[in-house]
């Protein structure tokens, strides 16, 4: 079972890691009759992306791959499984141009299957567990005296939205006992203040695409939205809105604006119009950027 983030991956010397050289072996052959499993797809590199989806146009669905390492003419052939994940919603992650459509496509092709997982902040019911889970496995690491979680802590953690769902988890939890391993308990006063006060205004940032195509990262600064469904006017805090997007009605040519989807940090969502004119975003280029909400494609936590 072979592990690799998506993201550590370059164009120059993918291909290579993959199939190796002529006297060096690569990934395929180190996970014959294996599995590997490809971290935060979304993150990739689209030019990795694209040597991904050649490798897998060659694999049978049985998942035998015949291949010359690189620099030579012998023929190598394995057996590999794929599996891929991204912490990006799939249908945001395509909309947005964060992962190739041809990419997904021959994984369909190749009787793939899609699996959603929802995120954390949606079953909250498993966060203690996993941070307990956490816990034991970094208290073995890294030698540590920690034998349990404060009750103070514990809420925090199931009252936190998690926008990086278990990799977030993961590094609080790893980071707390490798900075103080002496400690006993993880109590309130260990954990972050974005966890110990999630109320903050501005404290998330955000992947930003307008209609335009034009894409940023930002924190919102702007308190509130309002939003008009189809039988009641709505005033949302915006520390409470975890992903807006733009749908559009398919059936016109060209696609009709239908309406926004807002969804909540609790997992909840509505649909309806942004009636708010200005949406305050403190940027890197500009601390006090203002747009029009009607220009929003997609907005979601980065």
């Amino acid at each position: 079972f072979l592990t690799i983030p998506a993201f550590a991956l370059e164009k120059e010397t993918a291909k290579r890691q993959f199939l190796g050289s002529e006297n060096q072996p690569g990934w395929l052959e180190e996970a014959d009759r294996g599995t590997i499993f490809i971290k935060r797809l979304s993150e990739m590199d689209h030019d990795v992306q694209t040597i991904i989806t050649q490798l897998l146009s060659n694999h049978s669905i049985d998942g035998r791959l015949q291949f010359p390492r690189l620099n030579s003419t012998n023929e190598v052939e394995v057996n590999n499984r794929f599996i891929f994940s991204m912490v990006h919603d799939l249908n945001i992650a395509l909309q947005d141009e964060l992962t190739n459509r041809e990419t997904l496509d021959e994984m369909k092709r190749r009787g793939g299957k899609i699996v959603h997982i929802p995120p954390l902040r949606e079953r909250k019911e498993d966060i203690l567990a996993i941070a307990d889970h956490l816990a034991a496995t970094s208290r073995d690491a890294h030698q540590s005296a920690v034998s349990g979680i404060s009750e103070s802590a514990r809420n925090a953690l199931v009252n936190y939205s998690w926008p990086g769902n278990i990799e977030e988890l993961k590094h609080v939890i790893e980071t707390i006992i490798a900075r103080q391993p002496e400690i006993t308990t993880i109590s309130a006063e260990h954990l972050p203040d974005t966890i110990i006060n999630p109320e903050k205004k501005g404290e998330y940032m955000y992947r930003f695409k307008l209609k335009d195509d034009a894409k940023f990262l930002g924190r919102m600064m702007t308190t509130s939205l309002k939003l008009q469904t189809s039988t009641k006017t709505l005033r949302l805090e915006t520390v409470n809105i975890s992903e807006i997007r733009r749908i559009e009605d398919a059936a016109f040519a060209p696609p009709k604006f239908k309406y926004y989807l807002v969804r909540l940090k609790d997992g909840s969502q509505v649909t309806g119009a942004i009636l708010d004119k200005k949406l305050g975003i403190e940027t890197s280029f500009d601390p006090a950027y203002e747009i029009d909400p009607q220009n929003i494609a997609s907005m979601y936590i980065a």
